[in-house]
């Protein structure tokens, strides 16, 4: 059960502009510093309201993480997604799906990476890999 198809507005179109490029992209205040999430509209530190886009350096560190278990098919199988927050090494937390991975190897800590994945006909999204 992967992440679905995301559809842009004005407030995002510079963030999937970036994903497009295959970058991660943050928000960050040229007053004081302080990184926010892509979806800031506003500093958290200083309520600044005019913030630059910047490239993420792209890695994380695991908070948490939930294991989504999709309906059985005619099989009996299941597929599982894993959907976590990490702490990005910028200081903001974000969650994403961790691809590829398997739960009983995760660990609160563990080191993930930021990437791209392409989504056929829609917005590239930014996924979760353990390093």
């Amino acid at each position: 059960m992967p992440a679905g198809a995301v559809r842009r507005d004005p407030y995002s179109a510079e963030f999937f502009d970036g994903t497009a490029r295959g970058q991660f992209l943050l928000r960050r205040c040229p007053g004081c510093g302080e990184f926010a999430e892509p979806y800031a509209r506003q500093c958290p530190q200083c309520e600044s309201a005019a913030l630059d886009w910047v490239p993420a350096a792209g890695g994380a560190r695991l908070i948490t993480w939930s294991v989504v278990h999709a309906r059985p098919g005619p099989d009996g199988s299941a597929a599982i997604t894993v959907v976590a927050i990490a702490e990005l090494d910028e200081g903001p937390w974000w969650w994403a799906e961790i691809a590829d991975s398997d739960p009983a190897t995760l660990h609160a800590g563990q080191r993930l990476r930021i990437c791209i994945d392409p989504v056929d006909g829609h917005e590239a999204i930014p996924v979760l890999r353990a390093e």
